[in-house]
Parts: structure tokens; sequence; C-alpha cells
């Protein structure tokens, strides 16, 4: 979804890892001009073989555009150009250990090799330089602030006479596109930092993603400086703040018309705020009504005070929701929740598309304050298409009365089964029960699945989700068409029964048409000849034992040839 697609892996050219570009031997390589050095990529110089022949590929007549595509692959890290969620559902392969992902310190040492190499390189890579700068702390600020500051006085001098727009436009700063501010409670206090942030940031005009990571209380100006020197064209707003006190006014992000100033805003996460007094505060704090048209991605916490502060706004574009149970503290009122939560849907519920929920970070394994049928109903989120959760999740269970009302008998026996199973599981049912089918929904992802919470005879929370939506999806979830086992490869699974307890479950739901597929995307599936003539259907494999009596199971990709 961002406008920077991870590759398939990182490419790690530091000198210490690897040579950025080969030096030719003088006795057994091409022979260049010795005064190129610092040639552009695009020069078409002359270069002669060994044995006096022209060669007709030179990797110097390469033209600017694809070495900058190159030294982007070679340094990519995710989430450096933006800060909007991936499509859930786009295929995860294995680590490729050999290559690996970049890391956003072997990212910058190799960014900082480049810009060594030539001036023609230097000047391709200045921008991956400084396209997404981190400052985590007073030190790494003060120097990014001096540096933007020369780079922009030099440059002036040597375009004098130009405007002061003009001459804003100048300096290093032109290129940072994502600035991160992490201000952590150890830093020193002092008002020197905030006047290097607001210098920092007034010198950024290109800015296009803002994330703030703060862990002690704002200065009271702060917030009135940064809606004044963050550029109106900003498109992505990340705001983490720790141990918030709304009564205290320290959550001023909310309390006032800052975000009304970002028009172009698509992307506000606010998952990452931690309200202390979010239930005292439900009853003395008033938000401010702003009009956010392009917001398209919104992350919240689960907490009742940032529920309500969404469902004031006026946000006619939203169709992608995350909430964020980690994000509340342990201590909020699953009622608040679930009832700001139905007033939110009730506003925005029609515009969603698609809903991620994220579990809590815990040792308990507990379910989230938000049940996942409360999305599931065609009167709140009526369009919508993804729905992604925990495994830890409450499973789904039809009502009684939606039961009665089914007419197809293996339906009614089917969606029964899930009921019987969900009223005698270790969490229960989630909350609402289901009690009409939901005409659109097409894709389901789970994640914290693993191969031991698959296993038949061993009863998990992760079956307990796979067994509702294959008993309910003909009664109550007509289109739905994929469900997938997001982070869960089975190609990577040390267990030698993986594949075919997978296999068990793929034509389990193989009978009621739907495609379950593992994190790679992949349908599991038996060779036709490997299959026993007398194998009797829907039999359970015991632990450690394969469906088919040990015959291999293969993969195939979804509408292609099958691959052993």
């Amino acid at each position: 979804m961002g406008d920077d697609p991870p590759p398939g892996h990182g490419v790690d050219i530091t000198p210490s890892a690897g040579v950025i570009c080969h030096a030719p031997d003088s006795s057994s390589a091409p022979a260049t001009h010795p005064d190129r050095s610092d040639a552009a990529p695009g020069s078409t110089a002359d270069v002669v073989d060994t044995a006096g022949t022209t060669a007709l590929v030179n990797h110097a007549s390469l033209p600017p555009e694809l070495w900058l595509e190159i030294f982007r692959y070679a340094t990519h890290v995710p989430r450096a150009r933006t800060i909007a969620p991936v499509d859930p559902f786009m295929p995860e392969r294995p680590a490729n250990y050999a290559w690996g992902m970049n890391s956003p310190i072997q990212s910058m040492h190799t960014k900082c090799a480049l810009v060594r190499v030539c001036r023609a390189w230097r000047a391709l890579a200045t921008e991956l330089l400084y396209e997404h700068v981190v400052l985590g702390s007073a030190r790494r600020l003060q120097c990014f602030c001096r540096t933007l500051v020369e780079s922009q006085e030099v440059e002036r001098k040597d375009r004098a006479g130009e405007s002061d727009a003009a001459a804003l436009a100048l300096g290093h700063g032109r290129w940072v596109r994502h600035l991160d501010v992490q201000r952590w409670a150890k830093t020193s206090k002092s008002a020197h930092y905030w006047q290097c942030l607001v210098r920092s940031i007034f010198l950024c005009p290109r800015l296009r993603v803002f994330s703030g990571l703060w862990q002690i209380p704002l200065p009271p100006g702060l917030p009135a400086a940064l809606e004044q020197y963050l550029p109106s064209t900003l498109q992505e707003l990340y705001w983490h703040q720790d141990c918030v006190l709304v009564a205290a006014k320290e959550l001023p992000i909310l309390t006032t018309p800052f975000l009304s100033k970002f028009s172009a805003l698509r992307v506000l996460d606010l998952r990452k705020i931690c309200v202390l007094d979010a239930e005292r505060s439900l009853h003395d704090v008033e938000f401010v009504t702003l009009t956010l048209p392009h917001v398209l991605y919104l992350a919240l916490p689960t907490c009742p005070l940032l529920l309500r502060f969404a469902t004031k706004q006026d946000l006619p574009a939203l169709n992608y929701l995350i909430l964020d149970a980690s994000g509340a503290p342990r201590t909020v009122w699953a009622p608040w929740v679930a009832r700001e939560l139905a007033s939110f849907l009730d506003r925005h519920g029609k515009k969603l598309t698609t809903v991620e929920l994220l579990p809590a970070v815990t040792q308990s394994f507990r379910p989230g304050p938000v049940g996942i049928s409360a999305f599931l109903s065609p009167a709140a989120c009526p369009n919508l298409d993804t729905l992604v959760f925990d495994c830890r999740e409450k499973a789904i269970c039809p009502s009684t009365a939606a039961l009665a009302q089914l007419t197809d008998r293996d339906a009614r026996e089917s969606a029964a089964r899930v009921a019987a199973h969900a009223s005698t599981g270790t969490t229960g049912p989630a909350a609402p029960l289901l009690e009409q089918p939901h005409p659109r929904l097409r894709r389901v992802g789970i994640r914290g699945t693993a191969i031991g919470r698959l296993y038949p005879n061993k009863p998990s929370q992760a079956q307990a989700h796979l067994n509702a939506f294959a008993g309910c999806c003909r009664a109550f979830f007509p289109a739905l068409e994929v469900v997938r086992t997001l982070g869960f490869l089975v190609g990577t699974s040390t267990d030698p029964f993986a594949s075919d307890v997978f296999i068990w479950w793929t034509e389990k739901f193989e009978r009621v048409g739907v495609d379950l597929q593992d994190g790679e995307a992949v349908v599991w599936m038996l060779e036709e000849e490997e299959k026993k003539p007398s194998e009797k259907e829907g039999e359970k494999p015991l632990s450690g034992e394969s469906e088919d009596g040990g015959g291999e199971g293969v993969k195939a990709a979804v509408g292609e040839e099958v691959i052993h």
C-alpha cells in the first residue's frame, strides 16, 4: 500500500560486507581514462579491453535514474518512506539469511558509503541519505540541525539573489521525507532541544511523514509550533505518547484544532497513545470536530477516549481501520470500549473495507476487549471485505434465532455444531452473536497460528476459529473466498507432519468452497494418484500420522499448476 514496495531482499554493499563497485585490475580488466573518477554515471567513456576491442556494454553508461533505483534497492528498509500499513494479504516469503533484509543501521552505513565513492554518486545518493532521518538523542538533533543550516548557507551563496521561498528549498532539508523524533525521558529537559527541533522542521519544507515518540510531557508551546512549521502538505502522522493524563491537558493533539491544518493527511496513526484516565475523562473532555477529507488509514488503541475522539471527526475517505489492544492500558474496562466502538461504527462503519485487530502484548494469551463479531454485522460494516485478527480472540458464534431462520439443512447443522463448540470452549463465544449473514466478507486472516495449534487431537483457539469459519461460511459468509494463516509458512516448519496436518484443514475448507492458504498464499493439497479410494471423508489424522498413510503433500499456488 505504500509508495515503496519492499524488494525480495536487501543487499548490503558496505565496505565491510562487500565491494560497492569492483575496481578493475590493470592486468586483466578494461582500462579507463585516469581523470574520469568523478564522471557522471551516464557518461559514455570509451572502454577498451585487453584484446584491443571496444566493449559494447559498460556499467558507466547507465542513466542516473537506473543508478538511483539500484541505490534504493540496496538500502531499502521497510517503513522508511511511509508508515501506511501494507496489505496483510501480501504473500510472505521465507527469510533468505544469505542476503537478509537491511536493518536501519546497515542501510545508513551503505548510504554513507555511497556518497563517498565519487561526486556523481554523491549527487545521486544524497537524497537517499536524508530521506528518512531518526533523531533519537539531543546530540543527534543538534548535529542534524547544524547540517541543515550549513548546507543551506553554502547553496545560498552559490545562488545569490533568489527569493526567500526559493532559498528555503535549498540545503539538504529539501530531501527529508520522513522525520522520526524520539524524545526519551533520560534526555535533558532544555529549551535548546525544542528550539533545534522546531528549526529543523522549518528547514524541511517537503516533509511528508512525521513520527513523534514522546515519553515525557510536552512543553505548552510545542503543539502550536508544530502546527505552524510542519508543512500543510504533510501526508502521514504517527503520534506516540505514554502515560497521558487528559485532565492535566497533556494531549493537545486531540483537544485542539491541531490536525485541521493538514488537509492532505492520508495516514493518522494514534495507536500508541496510552491514556491513564480514559474512563474518568469521558464526561469531562469535549473534542473538536474536524474535517480530514483524505484520511484513508486510521490506527487507534482500544481506548474508549480515543474511539470517542475518532467518532467526532469527519472522515469521508476512511476505509482501513487498525485497533491495537497493546496501546491501551490494561485496566481499561471492556464494556466502555464496546460502547464507544458501537458509536464509532454507527458513524464510520459503512466506509470500512478492511479491519485489522492487533493483540495485547501479554504472556497470558488473553483475548482483547473487542470481539471480531462486532465487525461482522451487515448493519455495522456492510462493505467489509477483509478482516484480520489474532488467533487468541474469541471465536464467532451464531445466535439461536439466526439458526432457526436457516432453511438449508446442511448449513443449519454445520452452524449449530459451531455454536455448540463455542459454548463449551475455554474463552466462550465472541460478543455479539451473529444474527444475519454478511454479504461481502471475502478474506479472513488469522495471525499467531503455529503447527502445534493445528493438530486436530489437540484443541486450541486457532482451531476454534478455523472450525467456526468452515462451519458458518455457507450460512453467514456466502462471499468468503480465502482464509489465510498469516505469518505461518508450512514450507518453513520443522515439523515433519506439518504439510499433512495443514492439508487436512485445507480439505475441510475445500468441501465448503473456501481456499485455506498459508502465509505464502499457497493452497496445500495431495496429488490425486496418492489418495486412497477407501479413505473416509472427514477422518482426523492422529498426532504425528498423515491422513493418506504417509503420502507426501504438495503445494499449489492458487490458479497455477501443482508444484512438486
